[in-house]
């Protein structure tokens, strides 16, 4: 920083390549990949067996309410924004009784985050609204009987049931516990729709320990959790949890995917967004308190400690020691 400054400046490094290729070694050393990060969340999750028995803990369904099938779909909206970002869904899927489903892992907390559930979540609505509808408009005569009219009168404002499942690693504002099911309602607590619904989980709230696992719920949520820092999950005597389980294993992974995950831990775009808001956020509120909030949302995110003194220029003993203090908090 210069002498004549009084904003924090970045030491960005000019290479992702140096970056995704150091990630890589750190994972090669790992047990399994992180299912916090898109690649391994993908892989972990994105299966059809195993999203039906995640859906059916997220639901808390039994016996004859259980989804019996699921379809994995196409993760692209191809909705138009005054904006070069594209909406891609982590995992979108229907189920056999009409559900439409994304589900997403987010990592760190964006700006205005409740803004953007509800922005993807309106995406996802219309791209759903567009398929239920497209097979009936595209086989609709011209000439159609009264009962083909009513139909497409029916059809016209009717939505889909489309429900969000958002698993954060970090703490969600006005939720108490680790779950929360929000829907539109009015003033008096009635739900306007219950076609639109959102669950959010707050895994920095979820603190169940192995021993008192008892649902499929807290299983997989157990799992998202624990997977990127253990040596040995358990598969909980379940032969889809002990298959997803496998598609972790660092050791078996494909090249394809190691290098996908390393290449989606190292500082996406939004990421360098949301640390450049703490530089200008550091301009009012000190320059020393800036710089500890970048380390403290690095560690939060595993990043390398090296990696942390290029960006917060604070020395290596004081990133130690805020490391030291997060992990002290946390046992706590």
């Amino acid at each position: 920083m210069s002498k004549n400054q009084n904003t924090l400046e970045f030491s960005i490094p000019t290479s992702r390549e140096y970056w995704e290729e150091k990630t890589y070694e750190e994972i090669k050393k790992s047990t399994y990949l992180n299912p916090l990060f898109d690649p391994g969340f993908k892989a972990f999750l994105g299966e059809e067996q195993t999203l039906k028995s995640f859906l059916n803990g997220v639901f808390h369904l039994e016996s004859e309410h259980k989804i019996e099938s699921v379809s994995i779909k196409n993760i692209e909206i191809n909705i138009i924004f005054p904006t070069t970002k594209t909406f891609r869904l982590d995992i979108r899927a229907t189920t056999a009784d009409g559900r439409n489903i994304d589900i997403e892992m987010q990592k760190a907390k964006p700006a205005h985050f409740v803004e953007r559930v509800l922005l993807q979540h309106s995406a996802f609505l219309l791209q759903s609204k567009y398929e239920q509808d497209k097979d009936f408009l595209d086989n609709f005569p011209e000439n159609p009987t009264d009962k083909e009219r009513h139909e497409r009168d029916d059809r016209f404002y009717k939505i889909p049931q489309t429900i969000a499942i958002w698993i954060c690693d970090f703490h969600i504002e006005n939720q108490d516990g680790y779950r929360g099911s929000w829907m539109v309602k009015n003033e008096k607590g009635l739900t306007v729709t219950d076609k639109i619904e959102y669950i959010m989980y707050d895994l920095t709230q979820f603190s169940i320990p192995k021993d008192k696992i008892r649902t499929d719920e807290e299983r997989w949520l157990y799992l998202l959790k624990t997977a990127g820092t253990s040596d040995n999950l358990p598969d909980f005597d379940d032969r889809v949890i002990a298959n997803a389980i496998k598609r972790l294993l660092v050791k078996t992974a494909s090249e394809k995917l190691l290098r996908e995950q390393a290449k989606n831990m190292v500082m996406t775009e939004e990421e360098l967004d949301y640390l450049a808001s703490l530089k200008v956020r550091a301009h009012d509120e000190g320059l020393e308190q800036g710089r500890v909030e970048i380390a403290l949302a690095m560690l939060a995110d595993n990043e390398p400690v090296e990696k942390i003194v290029k960006y917060s220029h604070l020395s290596e003993s004081k990133i130690l020691e805020l490391k030291q203090s997060l992990a002290n908090e946390t046992r706590k």
